[in-house]
């Protein structure tokens, strides 16, 4: 079927636009993370910053069990970015095309107005990861600067990505809400 005479369809390609593919979809990827004051809950910046502030902790003291809370982390990490793949997987199957073409009519989108916050939290906790890995990587005997910037780092992004689930859940309430919404209507 050829879809780029039909007038119900989008004016932009199914495609983005971009060098590669790679780039096109990371392009794509970003358009949809909200990192800014307006898409923020107050938590998520104050909770990155007590966690930077614990990872330098961490990193100031050799004493202290940075690899136990590194084990804790990556597990926490992991658990985070696979639970968003479970809800973003249940919610697309909730996008019927009867729901697109419903959501279509009332001007809604449903990727941009609902689903953003979840593509954030995968975002920061691929940062969290990439931190991680960092913070695994220094050695003991590394300057303690080094250390302090490593943990503070990580703590910030990890901190970030689980304060961030409490707004993601949020806007899933409300997705749901308006699936319901939308299925007494009529097409």
């Amino acid at each position: 079927m050829d879809t780029r005479n039909r007038a119900d369809f989008d004016s932009h390609p199914e495609e983005p636009s971009g060098r590669t593919l790679g780039d096109r979809y990371f392009k794509e990827f970003t358009g949809v993370v909200h990192v800014s004051l307006r898409s923020w809950w107050w938590g998520e910046p104050v909770g990155a910053v007590l966690g930077g502030a614990g990872g330098a902790w961490l990193g100031h003291d050799d004493d202290l069990p940075v690899h136990e809370v590194l084990g804790v982390a990556v597990s926490m990490v992991g658990v985070i970015i696979g639970a968003v793949f479970a809800i973003l997987a249940m919610i697309t199957r909730a996008c019927d095309n009867t729901f697109l073409r419903k959501a279509r009519k009332a001007g809604i989108l449903p990727v941009t107005n609902y689903l953003w916050p979840f593509f954030t939290i995968i975002a920061m906790g691929v940062l969290s990861t990439i931190f991680l890995l960092i913070l695994a990587g220094v050695p003991e005997d590394a300057p303690t600067p080094v250390r302090m910037m490593a943990g503070a780092a990580a703590g910030f992004f990890i901190l970030w990505t689980l304060a961030s689930l409490l707004p993601a859940l949020g806007a899933l309430i409300v997705f749901t809400r308006l699936i319901e919404k939308t299925s007494g209507i009529s097409e």
